[in-house]
């Protein structure tokens, strides 16, 4: 009599997993102590068969390599686990390492609020296309409208720098402020645009997800930023 008669991979794993029951056991566990009783019972019925009689064994091999390549690939899995948890690791340290070396530098970075430091505030305005008009107004904090100039734009980056005097001739002390552009083309057709800033780093908070740079104000996230700028 075979002692492995009527034993099939899902019975023993459904046995297996419901003597686990109480504690903690992983899906690996379940399946090395699965393939531990089978291998137990193979050869326990190899020792105890008749040898005029021997046992046909294709069948429970074939289960045991079952097993056995189910047990590689789930330490594959776990494998490729640790590795995927070790390189999100390796990236929030490289990402880390990459906002402080922004300390102390000019960056520019997408975002229309930009601190007015050192006598002035600058951005930058990306045109889709040549515009023919392009209205700039810089707006404070409470939104109120302190200076509008209209000039034209090239298609590509266009450089804007605000001296801090406002439209009714007084000059700003300190603080932080928003640029707005609408642009138009020679028939008067909106142009689309992005607005950068810019401005020097001065801090960095780690302790999020992203790193976030301090630019006298303004908060600037590290997807955000564009690279650095050249002083001349």
């Amino acid at each position: 009599m075979s002692y492995l008669s009527g034993l099939t991979y899902d019975s023993l794993t459904s046995a297996t997993s419901s003597s686990s029951t109480g504690s903690t056991t992983t899906s690996s566990d379940d399946t090395t102590s699965t393939y531990e009783t089978y291998m137990t019972l193979l050869l326990t019925q190899l020792q105890n068969q008749d040898p005029t009689d021997p046992e046909d064994t294709s069948e429970i091999t074939s289960q045991l390599v079952s097993f056995q390549q189910l047990e590689l690939s789930e330490q594959n899995n776990a494998l490729l686990s640790d590795l995927s948890t070790s390189l999100l690791a390796l990236q929030g340290v490289v990402d880390d390492s990459a906002a402080q070396a922004y300390l102390g530098t000019d960056i520019v970075a997408i975002g229309d609020t930009a601190p007015y430091e050192d006598g002035e505030a600058e951005w930058y305005f990306v045109l889709e296309d040549d515009a023919q008009s392009v209205t700039l107004q810089v707006s404070d904090d409470d939104g109120n409208v302190v200076y509008e100039t209209t000039t034209t734009g090239a298609e590509g980056s266009n450089n804007f720098v605000w001296d801090g005097v406002t439209s009714d001739g007084t000059t700003v002390t300190s603080g932080t402020y928003t640029l707005s552009v609408s642009a138009t083309d020679d028939d008067g057709n909106a142009v689309s645009s992005e607005i950068l800033m810019t401005g020097t780093v001065s801090a960095i908070d780690l302790t999020g997800d992203e790193a976030v740079l301090y630019v006298n104000g303004v908060d600037v996230g590290m997807s955000d930023v564009q690279g650095t700028k050249t002083v001349s």
